[in-house]
């Protein structure tokens, strides 16, 4: 810590070296405006700070002081001495302020006339309440008489840095200044809220890194800002216990922070993030152990450990920005002409407490001036910044939606080709399930109809090839039987094998009307005279017939229509007892087609088998002990379809009566 120290006082001997003219005496001038007591003054050092006035007077160590007070970081009391006269008619009550506003002991000795030493103090080390004038610095009330010089000893000690400048002024002249100075810092601190809310709430809005890191940058800074100033400790009467290490922890935040919000600024974590990370966690490093050192009670220490680190910082920043702009990096630009505002008053600043340049009113407030200016820039090229975002953000929202539309359309394109691909596919399919339920109804047709055939070949040829092979055994046996008895047999073998023969017939005709060999030839036919033709193959008495109101001619195939008909009696003729005659009625329509009904007396079908009374082969329960091939129905309907017409079961003999009804076209 000593070589710290070392370097504020090798910086402030340089001051103190012989050959400087002797101090003039003050005057105070008649037009009342402020004088600097630079130049007028004389310093010595007490490097043990045990000196009292008398002690200090006498010294041998006084050297002329050609400029403000600036002694940097030192351990050592201060001791100036200032001959202070007033020219005649100027203001009879006058002040003495100090610009270092946290010096921590300074006070004023003034002789009177019996040469006792009146002292006034003031300082961060004396309570506000103590002050001879509540201000926010040390300010000394004092009258002098005309024309009667006296020699003032002022005492300073601090281990901020000690640097300041004494200026006289009268009373009224501080009051005006003061309230000046006041109403400049509201604006100025009322600015700062405005900016700090703003950026709060846009923060919150958008919780954008920047702003982020740029809300803690601009508390980091005005709590530093208003610390130096002592105006917090001025309004809450803050101790100095309290406020150095305040004042020393936010200056060391102040650089952690601002190292990584100079990086963000630059965009160095995307270009280069592994020099970045290592910038910020040096920097973060350095401002803790400044930190430390401030609480540990070493403020100069800790504070010239943050000085010493922000100087090779805004070397380093500045050199890269530089050259990142030669490059044309963008913020770059921006960076070195809003950064470089800031840096500039803050190089001024440590000059100043390093006693390399003078203290006065710019070197006092170029870390203020440059920091305000530095936080309106930075906050106009943020809501740029964010504007820009918002409006790439925006573009890219467009860019998105209508990448999202065209894919949309893409894909409901690729969706209704899709859809009309399904639709086509359950079309086939439906159309393939309805072909294979018709092949499998075809096959389960054609599966029951070789049912039927194979039962009724079984068993209308059984009975006529029993007939045949038992006659013919008789005749074998019988060879010398009576000629009456062999023609009997004869007949019987002519009946059998005509039996087999009818309904060989009855099945090929029935095969012939479903093959493209099968013709029909329709043409005019007289419908009385088939009629009649048909109705004499049946013995008398047993068809009733009743013909209505035929027409002469009709267009039809007449042998095909003399099977339907023949069919049709033969079917009510098996089923029909021999005592009940089998009636027939032919008749025209009103809308002129014409009816055939035939009708016998017998049992009522059995309602399951209603629905199969057409199917080929078929043959109900009632006629399995029946001759029959199952064909009459079936073909009778295939004949009647043919003409373009339809035979129907009129009635299925709940009322004691079946009866078939054929209508035909006339």
């Amino acid at each position: 810590m000593k070589i710290l120290f070392a370097i504020g006082l090798i910086l402030a001997a340089l001051q103190a070296l012989p050959g400087h003219a002797a101090a003039a005496a003050l005057v105070l001038p008649a037009d009342g405006r402020p004088v600097s007591a630079s130049g007028h003054l004389q310093m010595l050092r007490d490097t043990t700070g045990q000196l009292g006035p008398d002690a200090a007077l006498a010294a041998s160590g006084w050297r002329p002081l050609p400029g403000p007070v600036s002694a940097g970081y030192t351990q050592d009391a201060i001791w100036l001495r200032l001959d202070v006269a007033r020219a005649t008619q100027s203001p009879d009550e006058w002040v003495l302020r100090f610009s270092n506003a946290v010096l921590d002991d300074v006070r004023l000795y003034r002789q009177d006339q019996a040469g006792h030493w009146l002292m006034q103090q003031a300082g961060a080390d004396v309570a506000h309440d103590a002050w001879p004038i509540d201000a926010r610095q040390a300010v000394f009330p004092f009258q002098l008489q005309a024309e009667q010089p006296q020699r003032w000893l002022v005492r300073l000690h601090s281990k901020k840095a000690m640097s300041t400048e004494l200026t006289l002024l009268p009373s009224a002249s501080f009051d005006a200044s003061s309230r000046r100075e006041y109403l400049y810092y509201g604006l100025q601190f009322g600015s700062y809220l405005l900016l700090i809310l703003f950026h709060v709430f846009f923060w919150r809005m958008t919780r954008e890194a920047h702003s982020g890191w740029y809300l803690l940058y601009v508390l980091t800074n005005a709590t530093t800002e208003a610390l130096t100033i002592a105006i917090p400790q001025q309004i809450f009467a803050m101790p100095n216990w309290l406020s150095d290490p305040m004042l020393g922890m936010s200056m060391a935040m102040s650089i952690a922070v601002g190292a990584r919000f100079s990086t963000l600024q630059l965009e160095l974590p995307a270009l280069y993030p592994r020099f970045s990370r290592a910038v910020v966690a040096a920097t973060a490093v350095a401002a803790l152990f400044g930190a430390l050192l401030v609480l540990g009670g070493n403020y100069a220490a800790g504070v010239l450990v943050v000085q010493m680190t922000a100087l090779p910082l805004i070397v380093l920043f500045i050199g890269l920005a530089s050259w990142l702009a030669l490059r044309g990096h963008r913020p770059a630009h921006a960076f070195l002409f809003i950064f470089g505002i800031f840096y500039a008053g803050v190089v001024i600043s440590f000059l100043r407490n390093m006693a390399i340049v003078p203290p006065n009113f710019w070197t006092n407030h170029a870390a203020t001036l440059g920091a305000f200016v530095h936080m309106m820039l930075m906050s106009l090229r943020l809501n740029r910044r964010y504007a820009e975002l918002r409006r790439a953000k925006d573009r890219a929202q467009a860019e998105a939606v209508r990448a999202v539309q065209a894919l949309n359309e893409r894909l409901e394109e690729q969706v209704a080709l899709r859809t009309t691909a399904l639709q086509q596919e359950i079309g086939r399919r439906a159309a393939l399930e309805g072909e294979l339920r018709t092949a499998l109804a075809v096959e389960t047709r054609t599966r029951e109809e070789q049912l039927d055939f194979v039962a009724m070949v079984s068993h209308e040829f059984h009975t006529p090839l029993a007939i045949i092979n038992t006659t013919a055994q008789q005749i074998a046996r019988n060879t010398d039987a009576t000629r009456e008895k062999t023609l009997q047999r004869c007949q019987n073998l002519r009946e059998a094998s005509g039996r087999m023969t009818a309904l060989v017939d009855e099945y090929l005709s029935a095969d012939r009307m479903e093959t493209s060999a099968a013709t029909f030839r329709p043409q005019p036919c007289d419908l009385r005279a088939l009629l009649t033709a048909v109705l004499a193959e049946w013995p008398e008495g047993r068809i009733e017939a009743s013909v209505q109101a035929l027409p002469d001619n009709i267009v039809a195939d007449a042998s095909l229509l003399r099977v339907a008909l023949r069919n049709l009696l033969s079917n009510a003729d098996r089923h029909a007892p021999q005592t009940q005659a089998i009636r027939m009625q032919a008749a025209t329509l009103g809308d002129g087609r014409v009816q055939i009904v035939v009708s016998n007396e017998g049992e009522p079908l059995p309602a399951d088998e209603i629905p199969r009374l057409f199917q080929k082969y078929f043959r109900g329960r009632i006629a399995q002990h029946k001759p029959g091939a199952g064909l009459g129905l079936y073909l009778v309907q295939r004949i009647a379809t043919l003409h373009g017409g339809q035979v129907t079961l009129a009635s299925a003999g709940a009322n004691g009566t079946i009866s078939f009804a054929l209508h035909l076209p006339a």
